[in-house]
């Protein structure tokens, strides 16, 4: 911690909060000339303003002054799975959350060891992948996870035992991350899946990670200028689309369960598979597992039921939460290696961002609760 305001961390406070220079000088009764001045360290802004830039964008005053490590750690282009354009402003909101969680991870592996990472990347440029490529790509990887044909029941379980470090990224007043699924990065050789924990469903979310696995594996030598480009976000994005399919129903083995073309077998499907019956059509038509009429045939179902926007199941399926980071923090400040306090304070962020990405209860650092244990004693041997 420094005695003077770290200018970038003004920047890094307000780009985090998806805002613009005009709308933090809106907020805080200055011209966005002032902002400018704050940010570039021209001029200094008093202990009042940095309280008023605090409270406005919801950071903790120690953030402000902490320095930032010096790192040289290489990172990966940002890619996302959303439902629409996204903003830049939002974009550079995400790319702040993964270095948080990297900030996060390398705060706690002084103490811990986190599993090595085994997640592949390929060797051949992105561009000259075949469809077949991709397919068979994603049952290589399956079959050296060890998961041969069958369904993935822990799929977060199982990236994190992989090394892939799962987090819910942090929303806020100022950016609720609308229309973004999820969004990945390499950093430093780790790989980092940050994932929206308000979505329609849970089998929404497995294909959103299991998207990014692809992204992770496939595009990791993409530019951070070509990742902008949006015919290679598009290509991206249906290459992550068919590993996702891929390696959530592997051609080897989900077609022996497609024995009818009624909405209630494909529920069934669903339920083995943890895969929504939308994605379980668009497999089925891949690979030509049925014909044109009854493709056509379960898409009008579908539509007469409704169940585009909510699927039966929905508000059944769940999807278990990340516990690697949380269970590092836990294993420090139960070995008394660290305390909430110390370990919000070495962070510099807000406890809500805290608590998000790493997956924390809402009273983490608000009286937490800890278990009484009853007093027993014996009161007779007879």
């Amino acid at each position: 911690m420094t005695n003077a305001i770290i200018p970038s961390r003004i920047t890094e406070a307000r780009e985090a909060r998806a805002m613009s220079m005009e709308d933090l000088a809106n907020s805080i009764g200055v011209t966005r000339q002032s902002v400018s001045k704050y940010e570039k360290g021209i001029i200094g802004p008093s202990s009042e303003m940095i309280q008023t830039i605090s409270c406005v964008l919801s950071f903790p005053i120690e953030f402000f002054y902490k320095a930032e490590a010096e790192s040289t750690a290489r990172s990966s282009s940002l890619f996302f799975r959303s439902n629409s354009n996204i903003a830049k402003k939002v974009k550079t909101a995400c790319k702040h959350q993964v270095k948080w969680a990297d900030e996060i991870k390398k705060q706690l592996e002084k103490y811990v060891d986190f599993i090595e990472r085994d997640v592949p990347t390929i060797d051949v440029d992105y561009e000259d992948l075949s469809e077949e490529d991709i397919e068979n790509l994603a049952l290589s990887v399956r079959q050296s996870w060890g998961l041969a044909d069958d369904p993935i029941k822990d799929l977060i379980g199982l990236l994190e035992n992989k090394g892939v470090i799962v987090a819910q990224f942090a929303t806020s007043d100022f950016c609720a991350f609308k229309g973004i699924d999820a969004f990945s990065s390499w950093k430093d050789g780790t790989p980092y899946i940050l994932y929206h924990s308000v979505q329609k469903s849970a089998v929404r979310t497995r294909f959103s990670i299991l998207h990014e696995l692809g992204h992770l594996i496939m595009h990791s030598s993409i530019s951070e200028e070509d990742s902008i480009k949006k015919s290679v976000v598009d290509f991206a994005d249906m290459q992550a689309d068919r590993f996702a399919a891929a390696f959530l129903l592997p051609a080897t083995s989900f077609p022996k369960d497609i024995r009818s073309t009624s909405l209630a077998s494909l529920e069934m499907v669903k339920r083995k598979w943890g895969a929504a019956m939308s994605t379980i059509i668009r497999r089925c038509d891949t690979l030509e597992l049925l014909s044109d009429n009854q493709i056509n045939y379960l898409k009008r179902q579908m539509t007469n039921q409704k169940y585009w926007h909510k699927e039966p199941l929905d508000d059944v399926l769940t999807v278990a939460t990340p516990e690697v980071l949380r269970d590092a923090v836990y294993l420090l400040i139960d070995n008394k290696i660290i305390t909430r306090d110390s370990f919000l304070n070495a962070s510099g962020l807000s406890p809500a961002d805290l608590k998000s990405i790493c997956g924390l209860p809402s009273e983490f650092f608000t009286g937490y609760n800890q278990r009484i244990k009853p007093i027993l004693r014996i009161v007779s041997s007879n």
